[in-house]
Parts: C-alpha cells; structure tokens; sequence
C-alpha cells in the first residue's frame, strides 16, 4: 500500500502567473492572423472574449467556440504537435514570462513542496513550456485537446472550478498550503488553501476576491 503524500501542496496558475501573457491563446490568435478566412466562423465568440474576462460563465463556452474555428480542419495529431511547439517557444521568449515566479516554484519544489502548475491552457502546450524552464518536476493538471463530432475542443477545459475536479481526478486534495493565481475565477482554490497570493491581477478581481475570502490575500511582488 502507498504511503500517502504528506508534502505541502503548492498550487501555480499558468496564465498571468508563470507568463506574462495567455498561451493558449496566443494559439488562437496566431492561427486567425495567419488564416483571416477563419474569422467570419467565430461569430459573436471575439467581442464576447473581452466580455468574458468579468463574465467567467461565457468563457467556457466562448473557448470552445473560437478553438473550433481557429483548428478547423486540423487533425488531433498536428493540433498537439503545434500545442508544444508553442510551449518551447514561451520557455525560450524570457518576455513572454515571469522569471521571479517560475523561480518560486523552483525554490518551493527544491524546499521540499509537492509543486502543481493547475491551468486552462493545454497540456502539451504546459508540459513544453514547464520543461523547457526547468519545472520538468512540477506536476501539472490542464486542458486536453481532444477530438469531438464538432472538430477539436479543449474537452475537459480546466477553467475555473473545474479545476478542482481535474485534481481531484489526479489525486490531488485540499489542504492546499499555497494558491497563486491572477484571476477571481481561482475562487473555488483561493478558497482552500491556507494562503491566497495574487499575481499582477485586475483591481476588479482583486476587490472579488478580497471580498469573498474571509482573509486578506497576499499579493506576489513579481512583475
């Protein structure tokens, strides 16, 4: 029988945490720029994206909508190679992240900490990207690219509280010792874990979270 794992669980957000900017939709948006004839599928999906930012409920579905125009077409095994190729491009552009966070993680994994990068984006995109910073150590929980009736989705798509399935499906449970995040969508985990620590989010969220949490967060120094 497996001894159960008693190491802190220190949780990362991907998205505006590790990175400065979104991978998967840097995906997406380089796929509409490069082939415009892709636009006119994406419908209202576009100027809801914006919307979605403080609407979390659209963004599931606004996702799922733009992936499937972006990789109309595309087969699941070109998908997914394109997804890592992306993710080493982000762990080889120092702009695209944030050192001193990447470095946290580092240092909490080097103290000992059961280190979890949780994210929406997918996780071949992840896994390059963690590697190639040296969080080849770091578990991770994320979006699959997957193949539907309806073209290729981010199916499960581990946004918001549906994180909290993802790792409960991976075995991962509260207590959690620490929760970076940039977004009042990590509530569901901000919630559970002993410490809160908010990195360069929106004042909006900011205020949310501030609000819901019956402490104050902390908030990371990194920029």
């Amino acid at each position: 029988m497996t001894a159960p794992d008693s190491r802190r669980v220190v949780l990362f957000d991907l998205d505006g945490v590790l990175t400065r900017r979104d991978t998967f939709g840097t995906l997406v948006t380089r796929r509409l720029q490069r082939q415009p004839w892709r636009l006119p599928a994406t419908g209202p999906a576009l100027p809801l994206l914006g919307l979605s930012v403080s609407v979390p409920r659209l963004r599931g579905p606004v996702a799922r909508h733009l992936v499937r125009s972006a990789l109309f077409g595309v087969s699941l095994e070109a998908g997914l190679a394109e997804c890592a190729a992306l993710g080493a491009e982000f762990a080889a552009t120092p702009s695209w992240l944030r050192a001193e966070a990447i470095a946290a993680a580092v240092e909490y994994a080097e103290a000992g900490d059961r280190v979890v990068v949780v994210t929406a984006t997918e996780r071949h995109l992840a896994r390059a990207l963690l590697d190639g910073v040296g969080l080849d150590a770091a578990e991770l929980v994320a979006s699959e690219l997957a193949r539907t009736p309806l073209g290729l989705e981010l199916s499960p798509h581990n946004y918001g509280p549906a994180k909290l399935d993802g790792l409960a499906r991976a075995g991962i449970h509260p207590p959690f010792a620490v929760m970076h995040s940039d977004s009042a969508a990590d509530l569901p985990l901000l919630r559970l874990a002993d410490e809160a620590v908010l990195v360069a989010a929106p004042r909006a969220d900011v205020r949310r979270v501030r609000s819901e949490l019956a402490r104050e967060p902390a908030t990371a120094a990194w920029r």
